[in-house]
């Protein structure tokens, strides 16, 4: 039994149990406590950091080594013009976009 319950259960058998304005509160705090617990019954699950939401494990180490491989390594899997189709830009651009990155900012060194 929750401290409700044992409250509501401590009020119920009072020494003074004997007038009806007595009895009149037990009901009310008997029907208040079965709300609340009705109330809790519906609320949604916690499945993530947001209520609702569920955790998928996306794997991002391997597709940041998968990534690397497909078009950043001397050989890649994919040549230019797919870097082009996936990122709408040149590879050129990109590499551009990073030395300045990273030659403002020492964190991304």
């Amino acid at each position: 039994m929750d401290n409700r319950g044992k409250a509501i259960f401590s009020f119920m058998f009072d020494d003074d149990s004997d007038n009806d304005e007595h009895h009149q509160r037990v009901i009310q705090a008997i029907v208040h406590h079965t709300s609340l617990e009705n109330e809790a019954d519906h609320l949604p699950k916690h499945g993530g950091s947001i209520v609702g939401h569920e955790y998928k494990n996306r794997e991002r180490e391997d597709r940041h080594r998968n990534i690397k491989s497909d078009y950043f390594i001397e050989r890649p899997h994919f040549n230019t013009t797919d870097f082009r189709k996936r990122f709408r830009m040149q590879k050129e651009l990109f590499y551009r976009i990073l030395n300045d990155v990273v030659n403002h900012e020492p964190y991304f060194r």
